[in-house]
């Protein structure tokens, strides 16, 4: 049995009273704030109850051996059992009249099982330095087990330009161009919004449900009924959320929220902190989207320049330490299509990006003894290419039949390609895939009125890697870049009256364990939420 650690913390029931009483007292309210008034004011709240089950015990051919020194804590903390227990809040307020108001929208959850010790009991392995071996790190225990935030805050409008419409929104929140359902880092919307990945972790999340929001300035211009000029300018960079230090879904013990060190032979370099670049160089963007009656379909050309949401590491052995880099100006054109083709709705996306960058070779990017991390600032030698990125999806919705009362299937494939390296070609990791092709499909069948006022849905949701080992993105098609691997999940969702959902799923990852680094991690998540 695992030890109680003197250390361990004791669970935050104030904080989870609190949120149960936050949701008690707006229970009472109702969501239409001001009935028949001018102004249309509704504040909506959404509750979810999940939790998670690991089916298998850490495997040792993911767990021991040198080349997973930094890559087995996410799977040694938990033991088969319950790896998530977790409440959460999502609260929205909207007011508009006449196509002016405001959104606000805030997230707190709260997971117990991040306020306890965990299972690691191999001292020698741990990335931890602030905390003991067998305890999950502050910031670990914050991201992951009780944190809350702010998602949206902006106003919006409308005024009139040399006779054409000109809509707008100022502050925090989300935009996202293209058409990508399931690979939104592989599409145009990479450079647009930071990615969530504890949730992108979660297979059959669509990209729109883990993008975070950013503050920024964005508007559309009219041009006419059909055509349209659309611009963005972000005020400040947000980095992608990777999962937290040696949380169930991390793979690297290095990176995301509560990570301290990186274990190199006798080495322990602690984390030095983020190099985001110059503040001034904003991410911004620009799109013309149409729609053509002839084709019947829609059109967009778009062109970015983004600093990259997700880093790269720099260590500097001499002083034991490491950063987080962040490239600079990234760019790129992409255009996208979309349109009903019999039944389904089928759309897609192609793009290049240049000064993209690439995966470089183990102990490549070394910061050499006297220099800082202003060094790092605007001229860090990763490597560079240019390359070319495809998106194809398609929604089909069927009717009833003898097997369903209705069904859909959701389908995404997904690849890429270095088409040149652009610079320091001796640092790229030659070992990986300059092409790599990821896919997604979803069936999920309806029956209506199973029981009074209650639909289920069973579904089936794959995802495949027929290529992967990327040397653009180790998170394409799916974390840990599994060649030849993927996921598979049987799930069975019940919505009772529009009002309660509860689902109830298997998670079965696939792939060999030298590839796929959550082969160990199958289990059976349960959540049930509703919405007031």
């Amino acid at each position: 049995m695992q030890k109680q650690n003197s250390h361990q913390r004791a669970p935050h029931k104030t904080a989870a009273m609190l949120l149960i009483g936050g949701l008690a007292a707006t229970a009472a309210t109702a969501a239409d704030l001001n009935p028949g008034g001018d102004w249309k004011i509704r504040w909506d709240n959404t509750i979810k109850y999940s939790a998670a089950e690991r089916l298998d015990a850490p495997s040792s051919v993911l767990v021991d051996g040198a080349a997973t020194i930094n890559t087995d804590d996410g799977s040694r903390n938990f033991n088969r059992g319950l790896v998530s227990n977790r409440l959460d809040l999502l609260s929205e307020f909207d007011a508009q009249q006449d196509g002016y108001g405001i959104r606000l929208s805030a997230a707190a959850w709260y997971d117990a099982v991040y306020q306890r010790a965990n299972a690691n009991n191999t001292p020698a392995r741990s990335n931890n330095s602030r905390v003991a071996y067998n305890e999950f790190t502050d910031g670990t225990a914050t991201m992951a087990g009780k944190k809350a935030e702010m998602l949206d805050w902006f106003a919006f409008g409308h005024t009139d330009l040399a006779s054409h419409e000109l809509t707008y929104r100022v502050g925090q929140h989300t935009l996202i161009w293209g058409n990508s359902l399931f690979f939104g880092g592989n599409g145009i919307a990479n450079g647009m919004a930071p990615v969530d990945v504890y949730k992108l972790n979660i297979p059959g999340a669509q990209s729109k449900e883990t993008l975070m929001p950013v503050p920024q300035v964005s508007a559309a211009l009219q041009l006419t009924g059909s055509t349209s000029i659309e611009a963005y300018v972000q005020t400040k960079f947000k980095p992608t959320r990777l999962a937290p230090a040696g949380s169930y879904y991390s793979t690297v013990d290095f990176l995301g929220a509560g990570s301290e060190l990186l274990l190199a032979g006798p080495l322990r370099m602690a984390y030095a902190g983020e190099i985001k670049g110059p503040e001034s160089r904003h991410n911004f963007g620009i799109a013309l989207t149409t729609h053509s009656d002839e084709l019947a379909a829609d059109f967009g050309l778009y062109a970015l320049r983004y600093k990259d949401t997700a880093p790269k590491v720099f260590t500097q052995p001499s002083q034991s330490r490491y950063w987080l880099v962040y490239p600079n100006n990234v760019r790129l054109l992409g255009a996208s299509f979309g349109r009903l083709v019999g039944d389904a709705n089928v759309s897609g996306e192609v793009s290049v990006r240049y000064g993209q960058p690439l995966l470089a070779k183990s102990g490549a990017l070394v910061l050499p003894f006297g220099a800082t991390d202003t060094d790092l600032q605007d001229n860090p030698l990763y490597p560079t290419g240019r390359t070319a990125h495809l998106n194809l999806s398609s929604t089909l919705i069927l009717g009833g039949s003898p097997l369903w009362d209705g069904a859909a299937i959701v389908g995404e494939v997904a690849a890429n390609h270095v088409m040149s390296i652009e610079r320091n070609a001796d640092k790229v990791d030659t070992t990986l895939n300059r092409n790599s092709v990821g896919m997604r499909v979803i069936f999920t069948p309806t029956y209506y009125q199973v029981l009074p006022g209650m639909d289920l849905s069973p579904s089936a949701n794959l995802g495949w890697a027929f290529k992967g080992k990327s040397m653009i993105d180790i998170a394409f098609p799916f974390a840990g870049s599994p060649d030849h691997g993927g996921d598979f999940v049987l799930g069975l969702t019940a919505d009772y009256r529009n009002k309660w959902k509860a689902n109830l799923s298997w998670v079965n990852y696939l792939g060999k364990a030298t590839s796929q680094p959550m082969l160990d991690r199958d289990h059976v998540r349960f959540s049930v939420q509703t919405s007031f």
